[in-house]
């Protein structure tokens, strides 16, 4: 998943319980071993609330609620 300009890659659902996520950008790589779960956690909420915002917006504009740009 592509956040700006880093790259975050979770650690694999079949991978060892030691192994992390990493985040990558700027030419660095960061193992993310104690925030790797909270890490993932948190882009999934923010997936889910982009996703929900982005229905409400469109409901809006078909029930014709949007201002004319």
């Amino acid at each position: 998943m592509t956040v700006g300009r880093y790259t975050f890659t979770p650690a694999a659902a079949y991978s060892a319980a030691e192994a992390c996520g990493t985040l990558h950008g700027d030419g660095a790589r960061i193992e993310l071993q104690v925030t790797g779960a909270l890490f993932t956690e948190f882009l999934t909420v923010l997936d889910t609330a982009q996703e929900e915002l982005g229905r409400r917006w469109n409901d809006q504009g078909r029930a014709g609620c949007h201002a004319a740009t």
